[in-house]
């Protein structure tokens, strides 16, 4: 089977794998609590299909992502989690949400005596990372990951997707990353001042991309509109950029809901005439904001 989401616009990305991982544990009470188009939902089903070839856990692929049996998707996720490095944010969230869901009774005696050993197997490697991450450092491995994916930015990694899109492809790297556990682990002196350098550096970068300064105000079009190209690959970055915001919500989150969900219409809180800067500071406050 041809990789191409993983090979693709996934090639550069880290952060697919712990997101992916989390909606499989997120997704165990209520697999159709947030219905999606279908259009996304078979996205989602090619995503599981290549990463279980990817990782040869075939036997283990299930009819779609969505499947309503919830040991199945524990098991899956438990399998990818020993295979996989998830990460402090996508082990401390699955953890969470199993403990909870053991502590509510949800489901049978056997379901909850899983969701209590796999949860707290999660939240022992999520504090083991988080010793091992204060003793490295966070300001300095923060420095270093923001590095590499401004790097992958400016190299043309991410250049599938709209100018805005890729700021947001960069913010969520990040997020899954060494840069989302300092924000979140640090005290908030530090982590307003990483998130001050990360909007700095990415409204330089975005307003490079049109020649202007980090003020100069556009409309939005120009930040929006994808790259002329044709095939399935702009579907696919399309539908890649659509999945990794699908937590966006139009009130809450205009600026990256209005980046990422592109086969709506721009929310109303999205500046029709909006600088770099604004579309910078706005999206890295409503993607960090979910963890503080």
């Amino acid at each position: 089977m041809s990789t191409t989401l993983l090979e693709g616009p996934g090639h550069a990305l880290e952060s697919i794998h712990p997101k992916f991982m989390v909606e499989l544990v997120l997704g165990i009470d209520n697999p159709r609590l947030a219905p999606v188009a279908a259009q996304q939902q078979v996205f989602r089903e090619r995503l599981m299909n290549e990463i279980m070839t990817q990782t040869r856990l075939r036997p283990w692929a299930m009819s779609g992502m969505f499947s309503e049996n919830p040991g199945m998707r524990l098991g899956l996720a438990e399998k990818l989690a020993g295979m996989l490095d998830p990460g402090h944010l996508a082990l401390t969230r699955m953890g969470d949400y199993l403990e909870t869901l053991q502590l509510k009774g949800v489901g049978t005696e056997t379901l909850q005596a899983q969701y209590a050993k796999v949860g707290a197997q999660f939240r022992q490697r999520a504090a083991h990372k988080q010793r091992a991450l204060s003793q490295r450092g966070l300001v300095v491995q923060a420095g270093e990951h923001s590095e590499q994916v401004f790097t992958r930015w400016q190299t043309g990694q991410y250049n599938g997707w709209s100018l805005a899109g890729r700021c947001y492809i960069a913010l969520e790297e990040l997020r899954w990353g060494a840069f989302g556990d300092a924000c979140r682990l640090a005290n908030s002196e530090v982590t307003q001042l990483l998130k001050d350098n990360v909007s700095v550096m990415a409204s330089q970068l975005l307003a490079q991309s049109v020649n202007a300064s980090p003020a100069t105000r556009h409309f939005y079009h120009q930040w929006l509109t994808t790259p002329g190209s044709t095939g399935s690959g702009l579907v696919e970055h399309k539908e890649m950029l659509g999945w990794l915001g699908g937590w966006c919500d139009a009130e809450r989150h205009p600026l990256s809901w209005s980046v990422t969900q592109s086969w709506q219409t721009v929310a109303l809180g999205m500046p029709r005439l909006c600088s770099a800067m604004r579309l910078v500071n706005g999206m890295v406050e409503e993607v960090f904001g979910e963890y503080n």
